[in-house]
């Protein structure tokens, strides 16, 4: 068994390096890392070289275009030659026994196409792992089912949202069925290829080890915002991609799939209002929030129960 790890870089000269040698230093070693360039404006592609020059395992590649992570990754796969491929975004990294869990429940499971880990959320401000996103409670022992991937994708705000997690697929199947990342979308493109390897028939499970280090866009102990994430809100192109996914078999006609899309969406839409309702009170933005609160009439009470929660907390401080 042997894995291809593609790890798509933008604009990541100055923190591509933590994420090479997470790579790098696996304790299962992977057949290749293919490093693809997504035609960086700065010094990525110079970086990247210079980094990985003395590394057989590297081979690094470039986009035709600047595409975003899909048309990256995709080109990264089209190259790929490992029995497995595995995702790392530039911004996060592997602990050091990542391939090496995921290779055991494999062998555990010779019928599994899609196998995952849970996500230990990493604090780039204080430098250090400050807990699990699914906890091993949260991490079913048996094989999940598209109705099962939905259902903790909601985006409820409460619990965790599986569309995160970074999969790792079988060469063999992606290529087989044609399956690849949607390279009209720039968000939520891991939620989106699930749904078609998952509708596709992929046998896929989840490893309750917390070894892919995600970072988060404000740490949980420093608080203060990560300088290397890239990760981005952007809640409009995630509640279109789910809409998207609506229209698609086998969910389209299915009543139970349907509602869980639609509950995505709601899901999503809460959190654009409630996001868009923090930017606008930072910026004083007074016809933002009206035309918001016209155009949602749900907004109002979203508002309502932010602002109320606000006044609490300030009446605290106080007291």
């Amino acid at each position: 068994m042997t894995f291809s790890v593609i790890l798509p870089v933008y604009k990541a000269a100055s923190f591509a390096a933590r994420a090479i040698r997470s790579v790098q230093d696996q304790t299962l070693s992977p057949h290749e890392i293919l490093i693809v360039d997504d035609c960086s404006p700065d010094d990525t592609l110079a970086t990247v070289r210079r980094l990985t020059e003395d590394d057989p395992r590297v081979r690094v590649l470039q986009t035709v275009r600047n595409g975003g992570p899909s048309l990256a990754r995709n080109t990264g796969i089209d190259h790929a030659t490992g029995d497995w491929i595995a995702i790392l975004d530039a911004d996060d990294a592997y602990a050091p026994t990542r391939l090496e869990n995921l290779a055991s429940l494999i062998r555990s499971n010779p019928a599994l196409d899609v196998v995952a880990d849970d996500l230990a959320y990493y604090d780039a401000g204080a430098a250090i792992v400050t807990g699990a996103a699914l906890g091993r409670a949260g991490v079913p022992a048996r094989d999940i089912a598209l109705a099962d991937y939905l259902a903790h994708t909601t985006a409820d705000g409460q619990s965790p949202d599986w569309g995160l997690l970074k999969p790792a697929f079988r060469r063999d199947f992606l290529n087989a069925r044609s399956i690849r990342y949607p390279v009209e979308q720039r968000h939520g493109e891991d939620f989106t290829l699930m749904l078609r390897l998952l509708s596709a028939g992929a046998c896929f499970r989840i490893s309750p080890e917390p070894l892919y280090l995600y970072t988060q866009r404000e740490g949980a102990v420093s608080r203060r915002p990560s300088e290397i994430t890239r990760t981005s809100i952007a809640y409009g192109a995630l509640i279109d991609a789910a809409r998207d996914a609506s229209r698609l078999p086998p969910i389209a006609g299915d009543p139970a799939l349907e509602r869980l899309i639609a509950k995505r969406i709601e899901g999503l839409s809460r959190l654009d209002d409630a996001h868009f309702f923090s930017v606008a009170i930072r910026r004083a933005d007074a016809m933002g929030l009206l035309r918001r609160a016209v155009g949602r009439p749900g907004f109002v009470l979203l508002a309502g129960r932010q602002s109320l929660a606000a006044l609490r907390r300030r009446l605290a401080r106080r007291g």
